[in-house]
Formats: C-alpha cells, structure tokens, sequence
C-alpha cells in the first residue's frame, strides 16, 4: 500500500466523522458491530458504504480521495477487523429475516474460487487449479447461503477462506490412495461439516433449515454428521452407493432401488443458464425409494474417524423423459433424510434443489459485478476481510431484485431510501414520484434495470442481475450528487 506523508491519523479520523450519502441498508446490517474498536467499527460502516456505492470501481475510485482510502486500506490491514468480526452482524441480522420465515429455509452450500494469478506479488495465495504456476494461483471460499423456499436470499450462514498448500507431484491412483487413508478432519472436505455445524449452530430455534447442496458434498461423513447434528438435508448423489438389502427391499444399489420404483408422475423444472448451457425448462419423472446404505471401506487413518453404521434415507430420482435434440438429459439423484410421503412431497424436494442455482448466481455478482478478483490488495489476509464485506453486498444487491419478484406489490422504501426512489424516477421519467403511498419494489427494481439498461419490453421479463448492478452504480453515483448539490445549495433539500 503506497501511503502519503501529507495523510496520517488526524486526517483518517477526520473521513469517518465525514457525512457519506446515506445507503441506509450498510448502517442496519452492522448496527451490532463489534471489533473491540468503536473507531473501527465506524471505519467498517462508511467503508461498506462507499464500496455499496461503486460496486465494481478499485477502492481508491470508490471512495473518492485519499483520507477515506487511506482508511480503508487500514481496515483491510488490521487483524481486528477479522473476516468472522465482519460477518458477525451480518450472521445475526440474517438469523432475524429467517425467524420472520414461515416457512422452510433452504441453505445452499457451494464452493468458489478466486483468481488472483494476474497479480503475482499478491502474498498467501494457493492453487486452484491442477498445477502450481502463478497463473493458477488464487484463495477458495465456501459458503452457506440461506434462502427463503421461494429463492430470496436471506444472508451468509458459514464462511471459510483459505489458500491451498501446493499441489503433490503424485499419479491419479497415488492421489486416490492418499485420499482414502486421509481422515475426513484432514480433507479438504471437512468444509462440509464446518459449514453444516456452524448452519445449526446460527439458526434460530424453532425454524425449519434444510441444507441443500451438490455432489461434492455426497460423501458418507457428511450423512453421519447431519445426523449427529439431526440437520435436514437434500443433497444430489454422487455415486451409486451400495445399500443393505435387507433394509432395501432388496435391492443392492441405488440405481437399482430407483429403477425398481413405478413413476410417481412428472414434474416440470426451471434449468437456469450458464456459459454452457441456454436456460430452458426440463419435464422430469419423479421416482421415490426408501433405503439403507452401507458405510464404504476406509483405510489409514480414515478407518479410526469413519462410522461404522448404516445410514437410512430417501432417494428421489428426477429424470427428463424428452431433451430437446440438442440438450444433455437432466437427470437428478437427491438423497434425504427428509420425510418424503407422496408425489406432492417428492416435487417439493425437486423444486428446492432447483433452487440451488441461486448461489452460483450469487458468484456471479461476486465475481462479474463486483469484480472482486480485480482487487490488488497484495496479501491472502486483506483479501480475505475483502471478500468477507463484498460477500455481504452481494447478497443485498440478490435480496433486493429477488424480492422484488416474489413479492412485488411491497412497499419500494422497504429497499430503497425516500432519495433513492426520488432519484431513480428523475433519472428514469425524468419526474418525480408519483403524490400517495409510495412506489411498489417491483416498480422501484424496473426503473433500475432500466437505469442499468434493461429494455423492459414485452418478452424480455424481470431485470438480471448483470443490469441490475449497474444500475446500482449509476443509481448511487445520481444520489452522491444530489446530496452534493443540496449541500451547495444548489437545489432544495427533501
């Protein structure tokens, strides 16, 4: 970090007692702060304000001069300011949306990885791909990410950074054989466990939690674990495990117990887009099998850690009957320790593990929005408070525009300030609200993807997230400078 004689502490103190245009959403989620440092945890507040306000832009573009760089920059630096110290407030304040839930909440878990290899005197990086060149060098982030049923995003959960120790010079069959006498502590895996222990340990009392995740999390210890913890989960399968027969009616594999079962009907499911793949919708059969699997055969040390005792579930299968011609065949393997009754109940758990895409979304604001991997802060331990804070705007930017589709007859200023409202509709109609009840979210969401240059014609449907940000940008940039001219007088203040 370059520093300037001319700035030192008198002029840092002086940028946190300075008035940011107010993104009210900041000042809520960190009210409960507590660095152990009443100046830091002011430092943190206009920090994540500026950032909120200039999502994509360095920090010294952000924040607009040297003082508050300076002070951010600082912050970033200070092992007070601990990733864990800066979720804090944001854990608690999500466990409060997801006691205002009625019904179940889905927590997606999923893995990220951050690339900083285009920064090569970036300090404490590891791997993250195959090999160990400076290219591939980067940190890895796994998550839980809580949503409501309907795929509104309630806030993080679990939150661990790290960077992986070099990659071993090792066949694919030695690399097999390390892993199988490896115990589960020891493995990279245990960030399920982590994530799922620390999910059950910040939820609310009396709400329903169902973890839902992919296939990398289909190993034996995470079932033995959630049962230890009696954590809900609806995980897809990655191997055909054997089962117990005699618990199965049968039957000694999965595939087979699912083959076995009739049809329960069909079901129709949403498959988001990605880089690979066009979004479309997929028709699936649903087929439900009660069954007991066997524990695997651990090694080494895994053998001292590993249960020893079969694990009873559920295995929902979701096939699609008629892919399109140019489309691979969607085809689910969901294991759950969840009751699962009837068809109803089965197209319930197919619908929530369709909900799942929602955190790879998630990494897209991150990662496309937030451009988080631009970030030069030159150590592991500054990156990591970094992505800590930018994780927590990107789930307000997801909350915002989810919201808005699933409730969107909500009032607009349950989101937005009275100046944000006043702003996006001078900037989008060139007139100011409407006279009454304020603006619906819906309303208030379309005119910032207009902002952000959606064309909300007849066909396009509800704005992305890509325009979405942007206009968040622009919004934050039109409010800074109306605030700016209030101050100069310049144009009446309210």
């Amino acid at each position: 970090m370059a520093k300037r004689r001319a700035c030192e502490d008198p002029a840092v103190r002086d940028i946190l007692e300075t008035d940011v245009p107010s993104v009210e959403w900041v000042a809520q989620e960190f009210a409960r702060a507590d660095l152990s440092d009443k100046r830091l945890e002011r430092r943190l507040v206009k920090t994540a304000e500026y950032l909120a306000q200039s999502l994509a832009s360095p920090i010294n573009e952000a924040c607009g001069n040297w003082a508050s760089t300076q002070a951010a920059y600082r912050l970033f630096n200070n092992p007070k300011a601990s990733p864990s110290g800066i979720l804090k407030p944001h854990w608690e304040a999500t466990a409060a949306r997801m006691a205002a839930q009625e019904g179940p909440v889905l927590v997606m878990q999923d893995t990220v990885f951050f690339s900083y290899g285009k920064h090569p005197h970036t300090r404490g990086l590891g791997p993250i791909g195959k090999s160990n060149k400076a290219h591939d060098q980067g940190l890895i982030m796994h998550n839980a990410l809580a949503f409501t049923s309907t795929g509104v995003p309630l806030g993080i959960l679990s939150q661990t950074v790290w960077a992986r120790a070099a990659v071993p010079e090792e066949s694919r069959q030695e690399k097999i054989e390390r892993l199988q006498c490896t115990a589960i502590e020891e493995k990279e895996s245990a960030k399920w466990l982590v994530a799922l222990t620390e999910t059950m340990a910040r939820a609310p009392a009396g709400v329903a939690v169902v973890t839902v995740a992919d296939r990398e999390s289909d190993f034996f210890e995470f079932l033995t674990h959630a049962q230890d913890l009696r954590a809900s989960y609806l995980i897809r399968a990655r191997t055909d495990r054997m089962l117990a027969p005699e618990d199965s009616a049968g039957c000694l594999r999965m595939g087979e117990a699912l083959a076995d079962a009739d049809p329960l009907g069909t079901v129709i499911v949403e498959i988001p887009g990605n880089g690979r793949r066009k979004a479309r919708t997929a028709t699936v059969a649903v087929r439900v099998a009660s069954v007991t699997i066997k524990p695997p055969r651990r090694r080494g040390n895994a053998q001292a850690s590993a249960s020893s005792e079969p694990v009873r579930l559920t295995v929902i299968g979701a096939t699609e009957t008629a892919p399109p011609g140019d489309s691979e065949a969607i085809s689910w393997v969901l294991l759950t320790n969840l009751p699962v009754d009837d068809f109803a109940s089965a197209v319930e758990k197919v619908h929530w593990y369709g909900k799942r895409w929602g955190i790879e979304t998630w990494h897209k604001v991150l990662k496309s929005g937030c451009q988080v991997e631009d970030c030069l802060l030159e150590t592991a331990e500054r990156l990591k408070r970094y992505l800590a804070l930018f994780s927590i705007i990107g789930v307000r930017l997801m909350h915002v525009a989810h919201l808005a589709r699933v409730q969107p007859d909500r009032p607009a200023t349950e989101a937005f300030s009275p100046a944000e409202v006043e702003v996006l509709y001078l900037r989008v109609t060139k007139a100011l609200p409407p006279p009454g009840p304020p603006p619906t979210l819906q309303a208030a969401v379309r005119l910032l993807g207009r902002l952000g240059g959606h064309l909300g014609r007849k066909g396009d449907g509800e704005p992305g997230m890509t325009v979405l940000w942007r206009g968040w940008m622009r919004l934050y940039e039109s409010v800074e400078m109306r605030a700016a001219l209030q101050a100069a007088g310049w144009v009446p203040p309210g």
